[in-house]
C-alpha cells in the first residue's frame, strides 16, 4: 500500500508571515551594512540559504509504502520493530486528518498527508495490521513552540 505525503510536516502560512520575515531580514541586513558588520551579513545569508534549502526539501511530495516486513519512507526503509506505534493528528478547524507521526523509542517522524481521504483511510487500515495506534507522544517544549509558530 502506498500513500503520498510531504517529506516532513507542512504548515499552511499566510502572506503576512512572509512579509514580516522579509522586513526583519532586510532590517537586520541593513543595520549590518550600516555598522559595517560583515559577520552578520554572512550569517544572515547562511540562515536565508538554510531556510530555503530546508523549505524546499521538506515541501517535496514523497511516498510512504507499507509491506509486511517494513515501511519505506521516500528513500529509507525501516523495519516495523523500529517503531513503537503511530499517531494521527487532526486539524482542529476542519476535523481532517492532517499528519501521521511514527513514534520510536527515542524520537518521532512527522509527515503531512497529500492524498485523498480514501487513500488515507485505506493506508491507516493497512498500517493497523503492523503498528498500534497511540493516543499521544512526547514532544519537547521547543517542538511544541515551533509547531505553534509554524516554523
Amino acid at each position: 500500500m502506498k500513500i503520498k505525503v510531504y517529506n516532513s510536516e507542512k504548515f499552511d502560512r499566510n502572506k503576512w508571515r512572509y512579509v514580516i520575515f522579509v522586513v526583519v531580514f532586510a532590517a537586520v541586513f541593513l543595520v549590518s551594512i550600516i555598522n559595517k558588520n560583515v559577520v552578520w551579513i554572512v550569517i544572515m545569508f547562511f540562515l536565508l540559504w538554510g531556510y530555503f534549502y530546508y523549505s524546499t526539501l521538506n515541501s517535496q511530495v514523497v511516498e510512504l509504502e507499507a509491506s509486511e516486513q517494513w515501511i519505506k519512507m521516500w528513500k529509507k526503509i525501516y523495519s516495523w520493530s523500529w517503531f513503537v506505534g503511530y499517531v494521527l493528528e487532526m486539524d482542529v478547524k476542519t476535523q481532517i486528518i492532517r499528519n501521521i507521526v511514527f513514534v520510536t523509542n527515542n524520537s518521532h517522524i512527522i509527515h503531512t498527508f497529500h492524498d485523498s481521504a480514501t487513500n488515507i483511510r485505506d493506508f491507516v487500515f493497512e498500517l493497523d495490521k503492523y503498528l498500534p495506534i497511540l493516543e499521544e507522544y512526547n514532544q519537547s517544549f521547543l517542538e511544541k513552540l515551533s509547531r505553534k509558530m509554524k516554523l
